[in-house]
């Protein structure tokens, strides 16, 4: 099993998340499943400075995406980038 954000192949014993898009399903290692998890908290407490670090960290963390992962993150990231600037216009 690999990771679609970083391409990094699963080792025995090694826990890699599973996420269901569309009709097909998308693994991650522990450190992108976390780094996705702090990017969707950040986004809803409004905290944009801790967003853009871990979505920067993210993104450079994607070395070897895959064309399913970069899908899946575009539909993840742009409600939280509509809430965020709907917040910052109040």
């Amino acid at each position: 099993m690999v990771c679609d954000c970083c391409g990094k192949k699963r080792k025995l014993f090694e826990s890699f998340a599973a996420v269901k898009y569309k009709q097909a399903q998308l693994n991650f290692c522990v450190d992108c499943n976390d780094l996705a998890y702090k990017v969707r908290d950040d986004a809803n407490e409004q905290n944009n400075d801790s967003y853009e670090k871990h979505l920067k960290e993210w993104k450079k963390r994607a070395k070897e995406p895959s064309e399913l992962f970069l899908a899946w993150q575009q539909e993840f990231l742009t409600p939280l980038e509509k809430s965020l600037k709907k917040e910052e216009s109040k």
